[in-house]
């Protein structure tokens, strides 16, 4: 049931309260007030927990039953993400690639720098390859994507592009790749 009060029966209640009843009643509201804005993140919080939850309870459902596999373990982790990277044995192949992707680009590549140096504790050899580039921006762009496609471990390190004027099509890219490589 919906009780209405009139405005002058209202204005009567407020004056009998005097200021102590007025002010205690305009804490009263902002600690009303308070307390939702204070409670609304946890409120949040919980909500996002729950639908974790929620979610982990499926996947568990899910391994339980068969219909998933269980998660790796770290060593598992290690041994998969070690077998998609290639051997050091093929390190000329895999450069033929990048050259390649290049090539499909016909992107003129001038004299390229290769460093190689073991990463301490991994079983990795870390191959940095510098090539400075000349070709159209979209060239450049898909002939790095092209290459991360088609050699496993490959990384963009850094890359810079310069214009001599402002109107030229043609990019002078210079772009820093990492190969990481198995060592036997």
């Amino acid at each position: 049931m919906l009780v209405h009060f009139h405005k002058l029966l209202l204005a009567e209640t407020v004056l009998a309260l005097r200021w102590p009843g007025a002010v205690g009643a305009v804490l009263l509201v902002a600690a009303a007030a308070l307390a939702g804005l204070l409670l609304r993140p946890g409120r949040d919080e919980l909500a996002a927990a729950d639908a974790r939850l929620a979610r982990l309870d499926r996947r568990a459902a899910a391994v339980r039953s068969g219909a998933t596999s269980p998660p790796l373990d770290a060593a598992s982790r290690r041994t998969q993400f070690y077998g998609a990277l290639p051997a050091q044995a093929e390190l000329i192949q895999q450069v033929e690639r990048i050259y390649q992707a290049a090539a499909d680009e016909q992107l003129s590549l001038d004299r390229g720098e290769y460093t190689g140096a073991d990463v301490a504790g991994t079983g990795l050899v870390r191959h940095r390859i510098s090539l400075p580039i000349k070709g159209g921006y979209a060239q450049v762009q898909r002939f790095i994507a092209a290459s991360q496609a088609a050699v496993p471990g490959l990384v963009l390190d850094s890359l810079s592009l310069q214009r001599q004027h402002i109107a030229d099509a043609q990019v002078e890219a210079k772009v820093q790749l990492s190969l990481f490589l198995v060592t036997p």
